[in-house]
């Protein structure tokens, strides 16, 4: 079953990968940088412009920005979480069908997203887990005409309920769990406590977990190499394209990675502060029990288990469960747990 799924996913990721085209490389890498610190140091402008420098004869700068373009987009996407193997899945319920429609507070859930933003991840695995029809909208990364309508807010993820805009995967998920009634209700399992367990690790995986896995994912050249054969192969482009994008968008994000995230979040060994992270996550996130929300999982094991199969057929995602080695359980319950794909489109997330 598991390979199945993650052809699923491998032709969900890359479906995409050919949007990406037009924009300079140079301000492409940069905006793979998050926070305007970063963005403006004198090391990013030099990555930025290095790069840029590395491409292709003029005849493939199209090609070659489209690399830059996809490498900041899956370099901001990548996240990875952890949790403890105690529960035997086949105990556990079997994964839920979709909510009909006349069920639903309301008519309509469309999200708007990039394929493997690690936030639109994990809306998508809450509005599965929820059992929420939803119909899904490619943006194009660098025209984002899709979310033309959107006057201030120009990020991904963006939901609309009916005629009603959600911004921001916390806010969304946040919203759509009142409306719904929440997963695990305070005062239900653990009251106070574990609202607050639950708000403290849904918070971990947008400020610490996301800019750990980034650079295990580009740790060194071979892996960065191969995680863009991975992007590449699964996107619509042709032989010149391909190898144009896979130069480019390696070699970025491997500078990057090294010369700038590292840096800027105190990481030294790569995968040493990954296993660290999952073991914080299991011993004290999920702990002794099946899930950090106890019996049933809560959203933090939504969200970390979201970012966490958007990278599963990269080799940070198979090194972290070689060597956590309670992860796998936490992760397979948690995929019985939120099921298939509830998007209309029929594609696995």
């Amino acid at each position: 079953a598991r390979p199945t799924m993650m052809r699923q996913t491998a032709l969900a990721l890359g479906r995409r990968a050919a949007a990406a085209s037009k924009v300079a490389t140079t301000g492409l890498v940069e905006s793979a940088l998050v926070g305007s610190a970063a963005r403006n140091s004198p090391i990013a402008r030099g990555i930025a412009t290095g790069a840029s420098r590395i491409a292709s004869p003029p005849s493939s700068s199209r090609f070659l920005t489209g690399a830059a373009a996809f490498g900041g987009l899956f370099a901001a996407s990548a996240t990875m979480a952890t949790a403890s193997n105690l529960v035997d899945v086949e105990t556990l319920p079997q994964a839920k069908a979709a909510v009909p429609k006349e069920k639903m507070p309301f008519s309509k859930v469309t999200l708007y997203q990039y394929d493997v933003c690690p936030f639109c991840n994990k809306v998508k695995a809450y509005l599965d887990y929820r059992g929420i029809p939803y119909d899904v909208v490619e943006v194009n990364p660098l025209t984002k005409s899709e979310i033309k309508f959107s006057k201030e807010y120009t990020k991904v993820p963006i939901v609309t309920v009916d005629d009603e805009q959600l911004n921001d995967s916390k806010h969304i998920i946040a919203t759509l769990d009142a409306r719904l009634g929440k997963i695990a209700p305070p005062g239900f399992i653990g009251g106070k406590a574990a609202q607050e367990k639950e708000e403290k690790w849904a918070k971990w995986v947008d400020e610490r977990f996301v800019h750990v896995i980034t650079p295990n994912i580009y740790r060194t050249w071979t892996e960065a190499f191969k995680s863009f054969d991975y992007i590449t192969e699964r996107g619509k482009f042709g032989w010149v394209e391909r190898q144009s994008v896979r130069l480019s968008g390696a070699v970025s994000m491997y500078l990057i990675s090294q010369n700038v995230l590292k840096k800027r979040h105190g990481i030294e060994d790569e995968r040493a502060e990954l296993y660290k992270c999952l073991e914080d996550w299991m011993d004290n996130g999920v702990g002794t029990s099946a899930f950090c929300g106890g019996d049933v999982p809560n959203v933090a094991d939504i969200s970390v288990f979201g970012v966490l199969r958007a990278v599963k057929t990269f080799e940070t995602f198979d090194d972290a469960l070689a060597n956590v080695k309670s992860v796998e359980g936490w992760y397979r319950r948690m995929e019985k747990e939120v099921g298939e794909a509830t998007r209309t489109d029929g594609v696995a997330n």
